[in-house]
């Protein structure tokens, strides 16, 4: 039997609400709850263990996505202090040249340890190394290019009417 994506939501929902009452429920325990609501629910144990541990699932991601989002936003606010003190330091004309550097190099490498943080959390990602092919010159970069070969060698190699061929 299929069972549509709607429907398969609908009965976690309905599954999900017998677990906020009685967390610790297994999976017996749930199929006779879905049983016995005042529209009685009959699935089959196993596809009931299936929709309770995409539960399971679903909430240990959220929650792992909720304790990085908790603890980069407070890392973040710790170095939004740690900046508007350094900043002070920099600007006091009476610090020495030498606290100033060190006041210099600390906003530097706070602002480098968030983006890394920020960076290990997947709130960035990085595209180094990746060549994007399939892609042609435009009429510009055709025309550069020919230029910066006329310059070296005096004769174009790329042609500009087509998408990059090489003259033989």
């Amino acid at each position: 039997m299929i069972i549509s994506k709607e429907k398969e939501q609908e009965y976690i929902g309905q599954i999900r609400r017998i677990l906020v009452i009685r967390p610790n429920s297994s999976i017996r325990e749930v199929k006779d709850a879905l049983e016995k609501q005042k529209k009685p629910l009959k699935l089959d144990k196993n596809y009931v263990n299936k929709l309770i541990n995409k539960i399971r699932k679903e909430r240990a991601k959220r929650l792992d996505n909720y304790t990085v989002n908790v603890v980069l936003a407070k890392f973040q606010d710790e170095v939004e202090e740690l900046k508007r003190r350094l900043w002070i330091i920099i600007t006091k004309p009476e610090v020495s040249e030498k606290d100033k550097v060190a006041a210099i190099r600390e906003l530097r490498t706070s602002s480098k340890d968030l983006f890394d943080k920020m960076f290990d959390a997947g709130v960035f990602s990085r595209k180094l190394g990746e060549l994007e092919i399939g892609s042609k010159l435009s009429q510009k970069e055709k025309e550069l290019l020919n230029k910066a070969v006329e310059l070296d060698y005096g004769k174009p190699e790329f042609k500009s009417d087509t998408g990059g061929d090489t003259e033989e």
